[in-house]
């Protein structure tokens, strides 16, 4: 992929993006030079100096008797992206009690591949309720998954104070296990292991706050699908519990 796609896809349209990488190389340019350089007629120039002038990534000065116009650094775009993220975070507030005004409805979304997931198990962390978790057998999970959940994800969990409550299968061939609940203050999390035999789930499933994540982590089958519905959020609620106390 060519820089110019790259800036476009971070917010510049397409002319602003020839524009911005002429002069980029050009240095100090008149705006003959920027409409030889990225081949955009003279008429246009003016106005896309103006809109890169509002993101702040052009500037002009006064070389004798001709105007000139200088790209800023590359890394005022990286300032310009700033700018975009607080912008959205100062509206994100609104955009959450937007969606909470129509959340009656239930909405699904499928999540793919190992950024997928992960996407998924940073939904689940990042407000605060606690977790339940119906836990798929270890030996059915992808070893990058298992990387992600040891050393990216639980730190962040424990780090945000989400207390976690999963049930597992036993595959340590010590029955003394089976039916005991396994107290982890350090990690805020208790485990309840159960028998091979009595234990029929090939999916990771996680209920919290109003929803509920059914997650798949073999390679050839490596999905996601988060389902937001307080009758199925209670469901499940209800069945892990059946298991919990079993």
């Amino acid at each position: 992929m060519i820089l110019e796609d790259y800036l476009q896809k971070i917010g510049l349209n397409e002319k602003e993006a020839k524009l911005y990488l002429a002069g980029l190389q050009l240095g100090p340019a008149t705006i003959q030079d920027l409409a030889a350089e990225s081949a955009i007629k003279r008429t246009t120039i003016y106005e896309i100096i103006n809109s890169l002038r509002e993101k702040k990534l052009v500037n002009a000065s006064q070389q004798g008797k001709k105007k000139v116009f200088i790209m800023e650094e590359p890394d005022n775009v990286g300032l310009f992206l700033k700018q975009r993220e607080n912008i959205f975070k100062q509206i994100l507030p609104e955009l959450e009690a937007l969606k909470n005004n129509v959340a009656k409805k239930p909405a699904v979304r499928i999540y793919e591949g190992k950024l997928g997931l992960e996407k998924i198990y940073d939904d689940m962390i990042k407000k605060p309720g606690d977790i339940m978790a119906l836990a798929a057998p270890k030996d059915l999970i992808s070893p990058t998954i298992i990387d992600f959940l040891q050393h990216d994800w639980e730190p962040r969990r424990i780090a945000s104070g989400i207390k976690m409550r999963r049930v597992n299968i036993n595959l340590t061939g010590d029955s003394k296990k089976d039916y005991k609940i396994s107290p982890r203050p350090e990690e805020l999390e208790q485990v309840k292991y159960l028998p091979v035999d009595d234990y029929p789930f090939t999916l990771g499933i996680y209920i919290y706050r109003q929803k509920v994540a059914f997650v798949s982590y073999q390679k050839e089958e490596m999905f996601g699908i988060i389902l937001r519905s307080r009758a199925v959020n209670f469901t499940l609620r209800a069945i892990f519990e059946s298991f919990w106390t079993k």
